[in-house]
C-alpha cells in the first residue's frame, strides 16, 4: 500500500518536472529545486510529527480505557 510519503514525493517530483519546462535559465531551475526540496521535507516532518501525535493519544486513551494493561506494561 502506498504511504503518505509516497503521494509527497510524487507531486514534488510533477512539480520539479513543471518547473524544468518553466525555468530554462540554470541558476534558476536550481532555486526552485533547492525550495520545493525545502517543501518536501516540511510536509514530510508534518506528517511524522501527525503520525507521532496520533500515536501517543491513543497509546493515551488505551491506558486510561484500560489501566490494567497500562498498569501491567509499567511492573514489566
Amino acid at each position: 500500500m502506498f504511504t503518505i510519503e509516497f503521494y509527497i514525493d510524487n507531486f514534488q517530483s510533477t512539480k520539479k518536472l513543471i518547473t524544468n519546462q518553466i525555468f530554462t535559465d540554470p541558476k534558476l531551475n536550481k532555486v526552485a529545486h533547492k525550495f520545493i526540496d525545502a517543501q518536501t521535507q516540511f510536509a514530510k516532518m508534518l506528517v511524522q510529527n501527525t503520525t507521532d501525535m496520533s500515536k501517543y493519544s491513543v497509546d493515551g486513551f488505551s491506558d486510561i480505557f484500560n489501566p490494567t494493561k497500562a498498569k501491567a506494561a509499567k511492573n514489566d
